[in-house]
């Protein structure tokens, strides 16, 4: 456990998740830290009981907690894998994913959710990670002014998450000739490598990804509603 001074707040105790301590405070914060704007669909995932599901099967991975005066307050996730990178003298990096990043709404804007990044880098250096990254909004100002204007990470590359109402398709025709075909693993496995391991930051351990029955989206992202 760490007990932090946050300036003009007060002490703040970050300490590893328990899941015998914790699950609860952070199932609930999860709940109260719905991702999304108001005025657009709220995407919400529902752990199911197990708030370390989405870094469960990764190589290594950790979870944080902060605690206020006994509340649960805050939360952060990380894991580490190794990526290609395409950058001489080596073509692959471990790499240190944050992600999960939650702060209770009456607890916003007080340093928390820089401490828990810190902390959580700390056990990236000690773990020799050589980049680490994470995802957000780009609307979402909060996650973007934490880790862009204070933590100095940069901007590496903008994605885009695509929402549709299933039944929409349902006026959609396909052709007759078309097939659709379910790949075994080994199968996706072997075209991911061949199509995609181009790309910077493709995850070395794809088979085990593919492999996880669980796969849930990632949202991470500072919710700052």
């Amino acid at each position: 456990m760490v007990q932090v001074r946050v300036m003009g707040y007060g002490e703040v105790k970050i300490r590893s998740y328990d899941v015998q301590i914790h699950r609860a405070g952070v199932e609930d914060l999860e709940r109260r830290c719905e991702v999304g704007p108001t005025e657009r669909a709220v995407l919400f995932i529902d752990t199911m009981g197990d708030p370390i599901c989405r870094i469960r099967n990764s190589p290594m991975y950790k979870m944080l907690v902060a605690e206020v005066g006994g509340e649960l307050v805050g939360v952060i996730q990380g894991s580490i894998k190794i990526a290609t990178v395409h950058k001489p003298p080596k073509n692959l990096a471990k790499l240190g994913y944050v992600l999960g990043l939650r702060i209770a709404p009456l607890h916003r804007r007080r340093g928390i959710g820089s401490r828990l990044v810190l902390e959580l880098e700390k056990w990236f250096a000690v773990n020799d990670v050589d980049y680490a990254y994470m995802a957000t909004e780009k609307d979402n100002e909060a996650s973007v002014n934490l880790f862009i204007n204070r933590l100095g990470y940069a901007k590496f590359r903008t994605p885009a998450i695509l929402v549709n109402p299933v039944d929409h398709h349902r006026a959609l025709r396909l052709s007759s000739k078309t097939e659709v075909a379910k790949l075994k693993v080994e199968e996706a496995e072997f075209l991911y490598r061949k199509f995609m391991t181009s790309t910077e930051f493709f995850p070395d351990d794809i088979g085990n990804i593919l492999r996880n029955k669980a796969e849930h989206g990632d949202l991470g992202g500072l919710s700052q509603r």
